[in-house]
């Protein structure tokens, strides 16, 4: 009988070597030729018919058809869920890997996605947020949203730059907050991370957060600090003390126009009115000085834009 250890892969020669030497039967040799007929798995004989052998082919029949009929298994039935079979050769044998399915890799850059946007108190609407939601602005909206594509593409080009914020102010129920969600989720897909920070909710954690040694307010206020990219949203809606305008709120200002963090903001009030109806007045009484110098740090941090329109939570 000749050996075929040492010669080239012809898998037909090898198909009828292993049927003559093991006297198959029917239903396995068709098992064995529909296996080794297979588009892939002839893709892989091709790729390796230098280090193949039809001895090898054999051996490992196995492995072939462990790939054959896991590929064809739905991703919920499969050994691996959420995997798929790539056949390679490894130390002188066949043997299938499994690597993660396109589902799989979608997910997990999903999650990447949603791990860049760091919302605090945020409604869950900012999570499916996109700029397309924006695509027919009105004339109220179109400006307001050709800066912050602006704002996008300016820092996308030059990232190590400081790139000025917005400060955009308006009614209600215009989109502000979700203009911003749109913002942050357009810099996830190019790996940016965004916090987003619902002032009066963090606020409100803050103060809960004196008064509780498990909670640690240095390393939350740090957070918000350090922030690459930060939204301050529904500014002017917090119940203002001098504790939380001058430790809390000017601490993180300061901190990033001192390191030229690019800073946003959304608020119901225009600049003047957020001075002077809102951080003038305070519980421990009016400090017009105190509000000037924390509006410096605004001003300083971000542009001032107005942002109107339909109402859209009305619906």
């Amino acid at each position: 009988m000749p050996d075929f250890e040492n010669q080239p892969l012809d898998v037909g020669q090898a198909l009828k070597k292993s049927m003559r030497e093991n006297n198959m039967n029917t239903r396995y040799a068709d098992i064995q030729k529909t296996v080794l007929s297979d588009q892939e798995i002839n893709q892989f004989f091709n790729a390796h018919q230098n280090e193949l052998t039809n001895d090898i082919v054999l051996r490992d029949f196995a492995t072939l058809y462990e790939f054959y009929t896991q590929k064809r298994k739905p991703e919920n039935e499969s050994v691996h869920t959420g995997y798929e079979p790539v056949l390679d050769f490894i130390d002188g044998k066949i043997t299938v890997l499994y690597q993660p399915s396109q589902s799989t890799i979608r997910a997990q850059q999903q999650r990447e996605q949603q791990e860049l946007v760091h919302a605090v108190q945020m409604p869950k609407l900012i999570s499916r947020a996109t700029l397309s939601d924006f695509a027919n602005p009105s004339s109220d909206q179109s400006h307001v949203i050709g800066k912050v594509i602006d704002f996008i593409s300016n820092y996308q080009e030059n990232p190590q730059e400081y790139h000025r914020g917005l400060y955009i102010h308006g009614p209600y129920g215009v989109g502000k907050t979700h203009l911003m969600g749109a913002m942050a989720n357009s810099f996830a897909d190019i790996g940016q991370p965004v916090t987003l920070v619902h002032f009066p909710s963090f606020a409100i954690e803050l103060r809960n957060g004196i008064s509780n040694p498990t909670i640690d307010n240095q390393k939350r206020l740090e957070v918000v600090q350090k922030a690459s990219i930060l939204v301050l949203d529904d500014i002017g809606a917090e119940s203002l003390t001098s504790w939380l305008r001058d430790d809390i709120l000017s601490a993180i200002l300061e901190y990033r126009m001192q390191n030229e963090l690019s800073t946003f903001f959304t608020s119901n009030f225009s600049m003047n009115q957020l001075e002077k109806e809102h951080l003038t007045h305070t519980k421990d009484g009016n400090e017009p000085l105190k509000a000037e110098r924390l509006m410096q740090r605004i001003r300083f941090l971000s542009e001032e834009v107005a942002m109107f329109g339909e109402n859209k939570r009305v619906h």
